[in-house]
C-alpha cells in the first residue's frame, strides 16, 4: 500500500510524481514528514500496514526523549537513527540560528549521513520515510539531495520543500510556539520562521555550495561515501520512465 496520508501527521507526503531529466520520480519509494511521534494510534497502524519498511529519524537524542517516535526494536517499520545537528530549540534570541546558517552547516558537516541515507534508499526493497521534528530543514535537505542526485527538476524539488510551511502552519505550529514560550523564548518572526518557515533561497544557496565544490549533487554524495553502484541503484529505485 502506498499511503497518501498517515493519521496525525500534517507534513507527510510521498515525493514521487515530480518530473526528472530521465522520466519522473517513482511513487511509493521516498516519503517525508514531521516527527512520527505525532501519529495517532490509527496512524501507527496505517504505517505498519503500509509499504514503508524503513523510517529514518534525523532527530537528536534530546528531541527523541521529549517526543518518542518509532520504537528502537520495531520490526516493521525498521528504525534507523541518524541524528543531525543539535535540533534543540535555542534558549535565547542571541543563540537563534538562521535557516541559511542551518543549511550551510548541514552541507558542510553532514555529507556522510546524507550519503548513508542515499544508500539506504538505493538498496532497500520497500519505501523509506525520512523525518526530523518539523520535516522541513534536515529532512528537506536530505530529500532535496537525493532527488537532485537522480535528476529531479529543481523547481519541483523547491516547490515540494516550501510546501512544508503551508502544512505546518496552524495547530502544529501553535503547539511548537507554545513550547518555545514555556521555555522562556520570546516568539518573534525569526522564531516563527525557525519553527515552520522555509526559504528556497537558503536551500538553493546551500545546494550551490555543494555543487560548486564537488561539481554536482551526486558528486557531493560520492565524495562523502556513496558508491557508484549505490548511485546507480538510487536512480533505478527513484526513476521511472527513464534511465
Amino acid at each position: 500500500m502506498t499511503p497518501a496520508t498517515l493519521d496525525g501527521l500534517v507534513n507527510f507526503r510521498d515525493v514521487g510524481g515530480m518530473p526528472a531529466t530521465a522520466g519522473t520520480i517513482r511513487r511509493g519509494v521516498l516519503y517525508r514528514s514531521e516527527s512520527v511521534s505525532s501519529l495517532s494510534r490509527d496512524g501507527r497502524s496505517e504505517l505498519a500496514a503500509s509499504g514503508i519498511g524503513t523510517v529514518v529519524d534525523f532527530r537528536s537524542e534530546i528531541e527523541v526523549a521529549r517526543m518518542p517516535g518509532i520504537a528502537p526494536d520495531s520490526s516493521r517499520p525498521v528504525l534507523v537513527k541518524m541524528p543531525l545537528l543539535n535540533g534543540a530549540m535555542p534558549t535565547s534570541l542571541a543563540d537563534l540560528p538562521s535557516l541559511d546558517g542551518i543549511y550551510r552547516q548541514l552541507i558542510q558537516e553532514s555529507g556522510a549521513i546524507f550519503a548513508r541515507l542515499a544508500s539506504i534508499v538505493a538498496t532497500g526493497g520497500e519505501g523509506v520515510l525520512v523525518h526530523c521534528t518539523a520535516g522541513k530543514d534536515r529532512t528537506g535537505m536530505g530529500i532535496a539531495l537525493l532527488l537532485l542526485a537522480v535528476g529531479a527538476d529543481r523547481d519541483a524539488v523547491l516547490a515540494d520543500y516550501t510546501l512544508s510551511t503551508q502544512n505546518l502552519s496552524g495547530p502544529w505550529s501553535k503547539r511548537m510556539l507554545e513550547g518555545a514560550l514555556s521555555m522562556g523564548l520570546e516568539v518573534t518572526p525569526e522564531v516563527e520562521e525557525l519553527v515552520h518557515g522555509t526559504s528556497a533561497e537558503a536551500l538553493t544557496a546551500a545546494l550551490t555550495l555543494a555543487e560548486n565544490r564537488f561539481g554536482s549533487v551526486s558528486g557531493y554524495l560520492l565524495a562523502h561515501g556513496l558508491t557508484n553502484d549505490d548511485l546507480s541503484g538510487l536512480r533505478a529505485r527513484l526513476l521511472e520512465g527513464g534511465a
